[in-house]
């Protein structure tokens, strides 16, 4: 089984939780997550099956778009729900305008250096944060860059606000939601999270657990997954000819007339439509080295690179 599962992740599942419940569902171990959610989050996780776990970090690398609800007034040990709280903020008898809300995040586009949260995935000392903030050991997290597209204030009465966010990959919204109650004085957590995009995979197309609870099964799942090229779709595309797919499925090097396809990384078709992995041109030598080869017969077969991949067939 090979391809892609779209999931509507629930609140109080971890990511961890939806990829066993896959394994299970499935009966195969080689099952991953392209980007973290956490258990008080909801939304989209982009799950991968077989060879498409070889091309997951493409979606952990994308750019992703949330909606959060972020509660003013005080903050938490956390930054989100789950913490304990913080003192109130003295503005509650004069809460932030609207307006002060849209200046202020307005600060927050482009690039800038964010702070973790302390209760996080990320490792410090071989050991992840946050089981080192439970267990009451300071923690100190380097501030990284991230990067938001956009922000839009959806909906606001005091104290909470609704925000749509579309950012980079390693931004925490937790942080957003703290720095944003910092710049408005009156200290912030996020109370909810709805994840809706991912790179091209949007929630629209995601199954729910209730839904896969009835579908998910081995020999459903070529009508449910989609195919594993999708991970790599913005990557033009390489026709291997019939004489040299030997070489191909061998690893060996191929030489193909589409040489001068724009970057060096292709994503390789047979001439039957099969999808038969990655590439990458060396200019020097003037052939196509395989990076990642899928095996004849496991692809999608009888259709063009360009048709629609929604099924794994």
């Amino acid at each position: 089984m090979h391809g892609i599962l779209l999931v509507d992740k629930p609140r109080g599942w971890t990511s961890h939780d939806v990829v066993q419940w896959v394994r299970k569902r499935l009966r195969t171990q080689t099952v991953g997550h392209g980007g973290t959610l956490d258990p008080a989050a909801e939304g989209l996780l982009v799950i991968a099956v077989g060879i498409a776990t070889r091309l997951v970090q493409h979606a952990t690398e994308a750019d992703k778009s949330y909606v959060a609800h972020i509660v003013l007034g005080t903050s938490t040990t956390s930054d989100d729900l789950e913490g304990e709280p913080l003192a109130a903020s003295p503005l509650t008898v004069h809460p932030p305008s609207r307006r002060d809300v849209d200046s202020v995040l307005t600060e927050f586009l482009g690039e800038y250096d964010q702070q973790p949260p302390i209760y996080s995935a990320l490792k410090v000392g071989g050991v992840a944060a946050y089981r080192r903030a439970r267990a009451g050991e300071p923690v100190t997290l380097v501030r990284r860059l991230v990067r938001v597209n956009s922000l839009r204030l959806v909906q606001y009465s005091y104290p909470d606000l609704v925000v749509s966010i579309d950012c980079g990959k390693g931004f925490y919204v937790r942080s957003f939601a703290r720095d944003l109650g910092a710049r408005l004085g009156t200290g912030a957590y996020l109370h909810g999270l709805v994840r809706t995009r991912v790179g091209r995979f949007s929630l629209a197309s995601a199954w729910s657990i209730d839904a896969l609870n009835d579908l998910l099964t081995p020999s459903s799942w070529p009508l449910i997954a989609r195919h594993p090229d999708e991970f790599v779709a913005e990557l033009p595309v390489l026709l291997v000819p019939e004489r040299e797919l030997r070489a191909w499925y061998h690893g060996a090097p191929v030489r193909c007339s589409a040489s001068s396809l724009p970057g060096t990384t292709a994503r390789a078709y047979a001439p039957d439509g099969n999808w038969i992995g990655l590439a990458q041109f060396d200019p020097q030598k003037r052939y196509w080295q395989p990076v990642l080869v899928h095996r004849e017969g496991t692809g999608r077969r009888g259709k063009t690179p360009n048709a629609d991949r929604s099924l794994l067939e």
